[in-house]
This record gives structure tokens, C-alpha cells and sequence, in this order.
């Protein structure tokens, strides 16, 4: 066998090594992590905590009527807290619940209830339905695990085939590769949603979770005759976050009415 050859196979060994080594951790699920210090409070306020990806954090620049919808039915304070950082998928949204300093904080103040937004850098990135499932699990069962009532939104409608054409070259195949790697499909939406619903029943949690389900807002996604998205059809207009907001709101109401 020639010297070339010898050589062209280490480097392909070599390349398929490194490229081993750079999947695994990528596409592997969190850990479980342990260390909250999450307060408990005997007043009569309630309170919510927002947390997730830039959804969360694009929140920051909308005020949130979550909380005067809330005190105006329920005739109790309410305050709500936002924590979120733009391009956290499921597994780095459930590690921020420990080290990130803005979502731990917001942690161990002690709410009541949490509104979770997660999965859609998940579904965009093509990250696989298994990776989104077990930090899924991990989030809820963490929030379970403090008492806090978790909410979930569904990965919304938003347009992820114009999200990838709009990426450069190096994205695309990243994202390419990754639907190969995890079994994606480019409109991988739905997939994902249905991934999160056999969650919710074959652990038994109907009854603990609240679920916000693009039925329960926004049926029609991105392409909603009210215009609810900014330009890039991924993130919602401060109208979207209005619409949002009341929905989030009327689920807390209609939960605390069933227990009393």
C-alpha cells in the first residue's frame, strides 16, 4: 500500500474521530443537576415566573399583562418575573435553571407557577425529537419537584423553512446535517409537538402541566390574519405578546377556580 494512501486513511480516521467527538456531546440530553435553593412564601400573592429562549427574553421590551389580568379576576397581587436568553435550546434552558444568574434567580424566588418557552431553537436547529423529549422531562420535572406549577408552550407556528433559507452556507449544512444525524424532517414542528404530548401522558401529568397549544392562541402560526410576528416570522410583535399574555393568564385563572 502506498505511503499517500497509509496517510489519507489516518486523516479520514482522525476526521471521523473529531467529528465523533464533537456529535455526541452536542446532540446528548442534559443532566440532571441538583443545588436550587427555591423559597417558600405563606402570603397570598401569586407569583409567575417566564422563563425560556428569546421569546422570553424579547419580553423584556413588551410590558406583560399577565399579571393585571391575574389580579383583576382573582382580587389578589401577582407579580411576574422574566428571565431569557436568545438561542437556548431545551438542554441549555434547563442548565440556566442552575447557572445562569437571571434564571436561577428568578428560580429561587419561589413562584407558583412558571411559563416555560422551549423547543423552538430545538425544532429550528433540527436537534431530534428524543434530545427535545428528555430535557423536556427534565425541565418539568424539576419545577414539579419545587412545587411550581409548570406551564408549557407548544412549539408555536412559526415559518422554519424561511428561518433556514435565510441562514448562511455553514448554518444550512449544519442544520442539514443535523436532519440527517437526528431523523428531521425541515418542517419538524409537529413532529416534536406530538413528541411533547406522548410525554405528558405516558408520565401521568395532565393534570399537573398546563399546556398553552397553538390552538389555545394562535391556530394559524405566523400566518395569522392579525399579524402577531415581527419580519422574520420566528418572534412574536409586542401584539403577539399581548395576545400571549391573556391566554397565559386565563390558564392561571381557570386553574387556581379548580382548586378552591
Amino acid at each position: 500500500m502506498k505511503w499517500y494512501i497509509i496517510v489519507l486513511l489516518f486523516v479520514i480516521i482522525i476526521l471521523f474521530c473529531g467529528v465523533g467527538l464533537y456529535i455526541k456531546p452536542y446532540y446528548s440530553s442534559a443532566k440532571k443537576l441538583h443545588g436550587l435553593k427555591v423559597k417558600s412564601h405563606r402570603d397570598d400573592t401569586v407569583r409567575i415566573a417566564y422563563i425560556g429562549d428569546s421569546w422570553a427574553e424579547g419580553h423584556k421590551n413588551v410590558n406583560c399583562d399577565i399579571d393585571s389580568i391575574v389580579s383583576s379576576i382573582i382580587k389578589r397581587p401577582v407579580l411576574v418575573r422574566i428571565a431569557g436568553v436568545s438561542g437556548l435550546t431545551t438542554k441549555n434552558i434547563y442548565y440556566g435553571l442552575y447557572r445562569n444568574e437571571s434564571m436561577r434567580d428568578v428560580m429561587e424566588w419561589g413562584p407558583d407557577f412558571c411559563f416555560v418557552v422551549a423547543g423552538i431553537n430545538d425544532s429550528d436547529r433540527k436537534m431530534g425529537r428524543s434530545y427535545y423529549k428528555d430535557n423536556m422531562e427534565l425541565l418539568i420535572e424539576t419545577l414539579l419537584e419545587y412545587k411550581i406549577v409548570p406551564i408549557i408552550l407548544e412549539i408555536p407556528t412559526y415559518d422554519i423553512r424561511f428561518s433556514y433559507k435565510r441562514r448562511n452556507r455553514w448554518v444550512k449544512l449544519q442544520y442539514l446535517i443535523s436532519m440527517i444525524i437526528t431523523w428531521s424532517k425541515m418542517d419538524c414542528i409537529n413532529d416534536y409537538r406530538r413528541t411533547y404530548t406522548d410525554l405528558i401522558y405516558e408520565k401521568e401529568w395532565e393534570k399537573k402541566v398546563i399546556t398553552i397549544s397553538s390552538e389555545d392562541w394562535n391556530p394559524d402560526g405566523y400566518k395569522d390574519l392579525r399579524g402577531l410576528y415581527d419580519e422574520g416570522l420566528m418572534h412574536l410583535n409586542e401584539k403577539g405578546y399581548h395576545v400571549l399574555d391573556s391566554c397565559i393568564a386565563h390558564k392561571i385563572i381557570d386553574y387556581l377556580g379548580k382548586m378552591q
